[in-house]
């Protein structure tokens, strides 16, 4: 069974609505909420990581092998997608 790890991007950010992510913050999901990340957009992102992460697609996806997922407040779109062990430098940078 796959288990990967799930990076999430802050792809697009209403910055006049929202100083919580800046467009372009890294984070990998795990068990908990990241450090930056707010816990209600955790709340929103994780049921699809956990998807993901467990299995190689999901019906969901783009083609790309990426879901979009819109934070609560509808301020943020956070971009998933798995980290490959053989690519480096897909984590989060610090």
């Amino acid at each position: 069974m796959p288990d990967y790890q799930i990076r999430c991007e802050a792809v697009t950010v209403d910055q006049a609505r929202t100083t919580c992510q800046k467009p372009g913050d890294v984070f990998v999901i795990g068990p908990r909420t990241p450090d930056g990340m707010c816990s209600r957009a955790f709340a929103a992102v994780y049921p699809a990581a956990l998807a993901m992460r467990f299995s190689d697609s999901i019906k969901w996806e783009a083609p790309e092998g990426h879901l979009d997922v819109t934070c609560p407040d509808g301020f943020v779109v956070y971009r998933l997608s798995r980290i490959d062990p053989a690519a480096p430098g897909q984590g989060a940078q610090p």
